[in-house]
């Protein structure tokens, strides 16, 4: 009886390591409203479910940056190191992520034509060199959706983005505890 007991356990602990952990991430902005939602499904069924208004966190992070021209040269020198470490780390990660569905919709504009052209320009050169690091690293399994609509006499800016990946629980707790052995340090 302690045997079949100990077998399904050990059956039921091999299902779960094997099966897919999916994580679904909206990211709203709006006129200085912004929220993200992240939801996490196992076996298909939601597990979790949370909102959080990012206005207002993004008010408190603003006012603890100080930064000084003099000492501007040695943060970008810092700032490099450890993005140099982190993407070594997130390389690592992504690697075993599947991408299922992608998409970022930006919708704005200055009021002056001639500013809102440039600045969709911009837009599209930033969403280019972001997507295009992310999708390098990851397991397409979409064709990802990237929009920009250009409001010519319109002052305005909306984006959203939403995305859904998959990775495998047991990579998931074997990436996490690769990042808990060795952290990446934030400040040198």
């Amino acid at each position: 009886m302690l045997l079949v007991i100990f077998g399904l356990v050990v059956i039921i602990l091999i299902i779960m390591l094997l099966s897919k952990i999916i994580v679904s991430i909206q990211y709203t902005y709006e006129q200085n409203n912004q929220h993200v939602t992240f939801s996490v499904f196992i076996l298909r069924i939601r597990c979790f479910k949370k909102k959080y208004d990012l206005a207002e966190w993004s008010e408190q992070k603003l006012e603890m940056v100080d930064i000084h021209f003099e000492s501007f040269s040695e943060r970008i020198k810092t700032s490099y190191k450890v993005m140099k470490d982190a993407n070594k780390r997130i390389t690592e990660v992504l690697q075993k992520v599947r991408l299922h569905h992608y998409s970022w919709v930006t919708v704005g504009g200055t009021g002056d034509a001639f500013s809102t052209g440039i600045a969709s320009g911009g837009i599209w050169t930033i969403k280019g060199i972001i997507t295009g690091f992310f999708l390098e690293k990851v397991q397409l399994e979409c064709k990802p959706k990237i929009h920009v609509e250009p409001h010519f006499q319109q002052r305005y800016l909306r984006t959203d983005f939403d995305c859904m990946v998959s990775i495998r629980i047991g990579q998931a707790i074997r990436a996490l505890i690769k990042l808990i052995r060795k952290p990446i340090k934030l400040q040198h």
